[in-house]
C-alpha cells in the first residue's frame, strides 16, 4: 500500500510539475495557439526557405525523419509534416484493436485538426518573438543540445547512451518536460546518433526558427503542367459506366505511386515534378478536398466524387518513391486495353465486395488487367517492397533474400472460359477481409489452406479443357511474357527491408516465381490496397500467414518449368524442416504439378540449365552490372564465409577515381535459411556459413547500413583487407581504415556525395536514403 501511495505520489507531482510549466509558459509567453507559417512566394521569406533552410532540413534532418517509421512520427519533408509536429504512439506498433489513421495530406487538413488528434508541435505556438520562438521550439531545444553535446570522439557509440534498434523504445519530449530530457539525455539531440549541424547550418535553421518558421509551398507549376493536369483529370473522370469502372480500376492501382509527367522537361538536380492520384469530393478546376478512406477501395460514401492530381510536395525519399509515368504512350496503350475494347458495362458494382478484384471488375477483361498489371510490373511489384507493408522483419520473412521474377503471358492462357473461370472462383480467392481479421483464429490458416486446394485443383482441371492434349506445349519458358524490359526482375530481400529491380541480376538464385494473373492480382490486393499500417496485430498476422499460399503458388509455377522428377527434391530442398501442416499442404493436396513441359533438357543440372536459357531469353538490364573497370570488384562476389558473416546486408561503397568523378557500388549479403515459411522464428531457420554476398553497380537499397568511401587508388587494398576478416574485431579494424561510421566528421560531406551521385545518375528515381538503420560497429 505504501508503495501505491509513493508511486500516486510521484505522478501526481510529475502532472504538478507539466502543469506549472504550462502555466508559467503562458504566463511568459501567451497561450498556445496554431500559427500559420506559409508565406507567399514574393515574400523574401519564401526564397530563405526554399535556398537556404529546405536544403538543411531535408540533408540533414528527412534522412531519419521521414514516412511512417520517424522517430515520434516528427515528419519533416513537407511544411505540413513539420507544423504538425510528433506523436508518442507507435504506427507499426503491436496493438491488438485498429487504430485511426494518422496519414499526412489525407487525415488531417489543418495544423489545428492535428492537435485534435493529439499530435504536439516542436515548433513555437504562443506569442511569436524571437526570444519565445526559440525558448518555446521543441526543434531548437534538441538542436541546441547536439551542438552543445557533440557526439563523443570515439569510434563507436555506447549503447548505453544510445539505441538504435529498429523497436527501439522512444522518448518524445514536449515543452513541459524538455528541460528533464536534456538532463537525463544530454547525448540524444539532433540529428540523433550522428555528427551535429555545422556552425552555418545551425545559425540558418536557428534564424529561421528566430523568425517564427516561416516556410513556403513548391512554385506555381508552369501553364504545359496545369494543361496536362486537366487533360489527364478530363481521361479519369469521364462519366459513362465503362470509364467509371475502369477509372476505379486504375486508381486502385495507382494510388501509391508518384505520377509524372515523362513528357515535360525537368533538370537532373530538381526532377520532374510529383502527382498522387486521390478521390476528391470536389471537381477538377476546384481545390482538392480528399476522401480519407482508410482503403483505396472503400466506399467513398458521397455520392458524386472525383479523381484528382494532387500535387506531391513533401521531399522525395527513395523508400516510398514509385514513380509512374504519364504520355501519349501511356495513354494510348490504356485506350486499347481498356477505354476503346470492345466491351461494355452494364451496371456498376458497388463497394461491399471490398478487397475482391475478382467480382468488382468482371466486365473489365482480365487479359487486359493481367497487361495492365505486366506492362508496368516492377511498379506494381514495388508496391509491396516500399509500401507501408515492407518495414520490418516479419513482413518480409515470407521471401528469400534473393529470388528472380517472371510472368505468365496473358496470351497464353486467357480465353472466355479462363476468363469466366476466374469469375467464378472469386470466393476462393477472397482475400482477408477486416473481418476475418477480426476474427482471426489459428484455424484461419487451415481455411484459407482448403480454399487455396480448391482453386489450384480446380485450375488445373480447367488448364486440362482450355488446352487438352496440347497441354504440355503449352508449359515452358517461350510461353512466359517478354513484352518489355519489366518482363523479369530481381527481388533483394535486405533483412527488414527490400528493393526489386528489372532484369536477373546477379548469379542464378536458390530458387525463382513465376507469378499468373490471379496471383499478381491478389499480392497487390492483400499487400498493397488491402494492407493497413494502422490495423491490429491480427491483420498483419494474417495478411502473412495469407502470403505464404501466393509465394507457394508463384515457387510451383516455376518448379513445372523443371523435369517432372527433379521437382520433389527441388521442393524439399527450398521446404528443408518446414512445420508438418505446410508439408502437408505441399505434398499431400499434390500442389507439385505433374504435367511435363516442353523443355529439352541435355544436362544432368536441370535446374542450372534452366536458369542459364531463361538468362539467355531475358537480356539483363545494363544498370547494375559491373564495368571493365570494375573487375577488381567483382571478387567480392567470391568473399569467404568468415567476411560474409560480419557485413550488414546492405554496403555500399562510393569510389572516386583520379578525375574526382564517384562510383556508387551495393555490396549486398543474402542470408541463407532451410525455409522461409516459419513465422516468427525465422532465426531457428538461418544458416549463415551458407550466405553470400553480391556487388552491384548503383544504389539498390533505401537503407544503407554502412557506408564505405574510397580513392580508386585504395581499391586493392579495400579488397585484400576485406578477404582477409574472419571475426567481428577484424571487421572493425576494417572499418577504421575505410567506412564512414555515424561518429566520422565527414559523415554528412560523405553523405551530400553521395546522394548528388544517386541523382546525377538516377533523377526519376532518386530519393533521399534512411539513416535510421546505420550501423553502430
Amino acid at each position: 500500500m505504501n508503495y501505491r501511495l509513493l508511486l500516486l505520489s510521484f505522478f501526481a507531482m510529475l502532472l504538478f510539475a507539466c502543469s506549472d510549466k504550462n502555466q508559467q509558459a503562458t504566463i511568459e509567453h501567451g497561450s498556445l495557439q496554431v500559427r500559420d507559417r506559409i508565406v507567399d512566394h514574393a515574400d523574401p521569406l519564401a526564397k530563405q526557405y526554399h535556398e537556404e533552410v529546405k536544403p538543411v532540413l531535408e540533408n540533414r534532418c528527412v534522412v531519419c525523419h521521414a514516412c511512417y517509421d520517424a522517430p515520434c512520427q516528427l515528419k519533416l519533408s513537407s511544411p505540413e509534416g513539420i507544423d504538425r509536429g510528433f506523436s508518442p504512439e507507435l504506427v507499426y506498433g503491436t496493438r491488438f484493436k485498429e487504430t485511426d489513421p494518422m496519414r499526412l495530406f489525407i487525415d488531417a487538413q489543418t495544423t489545428q485538426q492535428w492537435r485534435e488528434k493529439g499530435y504536439k508541435g516542436v515548433l513555437n505556438e504562443r506569442d511569436q518573438s524571437p526570444q519565445a520562438n526559440l525558448e518555446q521550439s521543441v526543434l531548437y531545444h534538441l538542436l541546441e543540445l547536439k551542438k552543445n553535446n557533440p557526439l563523443p570522439q570515439t569510434e563507436t557509440l555506447s549503447g548505453k547512451d544510445f539505441d538504435f534498434a529498429l523497436n527501439r523504445e522512444q522518448t518524445c519530449p514536449d515543452m513541459s518536460n524538455i528541460d528533464d530530457y536534456k538532463q537525463q539525455q544530454p547525448l540524444a539531440g539532433m540529428p540523433y546518433g550522428l555528427p551535429g549541424l555545422d556552425n552555418n547550418e545551425f545559425n540558418t535553421l536557428k534564424s529561421w526558427l528566430e523568425k517564427g518558421s516561416p516556410m513556403a509551398q513548391p512554385l506555381p507549376l508552369s501553364a504545359s503542367v496545369e494543361q496536362r493536369i486537366i487533360e489527364w483529370e478530363n481521361i479519369f473522370n469521364q462519366q459513362d459506366k465503362k470509364s467509371k469502372l475502369i477509372n476505379r480500376y486504375l486508381y486502385e492501382h495507382l494510388f501509391l505511386g508518384h505520377l509524372y509527367f515523362s513528357e515535360e522537361p525537368f533538370s537532373d538536380s530538381q526532377g520532374p515534378v510529383f502527382f498522387n492520384l486521390v478521390r476528391s469530393s470536389t471537381p477538377p478546376g476546384e481545390a482538392i478536398q480528399v476522401i480519407p478512406s482508410r482503403r483505396p477501395y472503400d466506399d467513398p460514401e458521397v455520392q458524386t466524387f472525383y479523381y484528382r492530381l494532387r500535387q506531391y510536395t513533401g521531399t522525395i525519399v527513395n523508400k516510398t518513391h514509385m514513380p509512374y509515368a504519364l504520355n501519349a504512350q501511356r495513354l494510348q496503350r490504356w485506350n486499347e486495353l481498356f477505354y476503346d475494347a470492345p466491351f461494355s458495362v452494364d451496371t456498376l458494382p458497388g463497394y461491399q465486395n471490398g478487397s475482391n478484384p475478382f467480382k468488382n471488375f468482371v466486365s473489365l477483361p482480365t487479359a487486359s488487367r493481367h497487361q495492365f498489371l505486366l506492362d508496368e510490373a516492377q511498379y506494381t511489384i514495388m508496391g509491396f517492397i516500399k509500401g507501408p507493408v515492407c518495414r520490418g522483419q516479419t513482413a518480409l520473412d515470407v521471401i528469400q533474400d534473393k529470388f528472380w521474377v517472371f510472368f505468365t503471358s496473358p496470351e497464353t492462357l486467357h480465353s472466355k472460359k479462363y476468363s469466366q473461370f476466374i469469375f467464378e472462383q472469386a470466393d476462393n480467392l477472397e482475400l482477408p477481409s477486416d473481418y476475418s481479421a477480426t476474427n482471426f483464429a489459428i484455424t484461419s490458416w487451415y481455411k484459407y489452406a482448403k480454399r487455396e486446394k480448391a482453386f489450384i485443383n480446380a485450375e488445373k482441371q480447367v488448364l486440362g479443357q482450355v488446352k487438352g492434349k496440347n497441354l504440355q506445349q503449352y508449359i515452358g519458358i517461350d510461353k512466359l511474357w517478354s513484352g518489355s524490359d519489366n518482363a523479369s526482375l530481381t527481388i533483394f530481400r535486405h533483412f527488414d527491408s527490400a528493393e526489386v529491380v528489372k532484369g536477373l541480376q546477379g548469379e542464378a538464385p536458390k530458387n525463382a516465381w513465376v507469378i499468373n494473373y490471379p496471383s499478381l492480382e491478389r499480392i497487390h490486393y492483400l499487400l498493397v490496397a488491402g494492407y493497413d499500417v494502422f490495423g491490429s496485430i491480427k491483420h498483419q498476422l494474417i495478411t502473412r500467414l495469407y502470403m505464404d499460399f501466393l509465394r507457394i503458388e508463384s515457387e510451383m509455377a516455376f518448379l513445372i518449368l523443371l523435369p517432372a522428377e527433379d521437382r520433389k527434391a527441388e521442393l524439399d530442398y527450398w521446404y528443408t524442416d518446414a512445420t508438418s501442416d505446410l508439408k502437408t499442404f505441399i505434398h499431400d493436396n499434390d500442389i507439385i504439378f505433374s504435367q511435363k513441359n516442353n523443355i529439352v533438357y541435355q544436362s544432368k543440372d536441370a535446374k542450372k540449365a534452366l536458369f542459364s536459357m531463361l538468362k539467355e531469353q531475358y537480356k539483363t538490364a545494363k544498370q547494375y552490372n559491373l564495368d571493365v573497370y570494375d573487375e577488381p570488384l567483382a571478387s567480392l562476389n567470391r568473399l569467404p564465409s568468415p567476411a560474409i558473416q560480419q557485413l550488414p546486408q546492405v554496403s555500399m561503397i562510393m569510389v572516386q577515381n583520379q578525375q574526382g568523378e564517384h562510383s556508387v557500388y551495393s555490396l549486398l549479403r543474402h542470408n541463407e535459411r532451410t525455409n522461409v515459411s516459419t513465422l516468427l522464428k525465422e532465426h531457428k531457420t538461418r544458416l549463415p556459413e551458407q550466405d553470400k554476398a553480391e556487388i552491384f553497380k548503383g544504389v539498390l537499397s533505401s537503407y544503407p547500413q554502412v557506408i564505405f568511401s574510397i580513392e580508386e587508388t585504395q581499391l586493392d587494398t579495400f579488397i585484400s583487407q576485406l578477404q582477409q576478416v574472419e571475426n567481428n574485431s577484424q571487421y572493425q579494424q576494417f572499418l577504421t581504415g575505410f567506412a564512414i561510421r555515424r561518429t566520422d566528421p565527414d559523415f554528412w560531406k560523405v553523405s551530400d556525395q553521395l546522394h548528388q551521385t544517386f541523382q546525377q545518375k538516377n533523377p526519376i528515381e532518386y530519393g533521399l536514403f534512411d539513416y535510421n538503420r546505420l550501423e553502430n560497429r
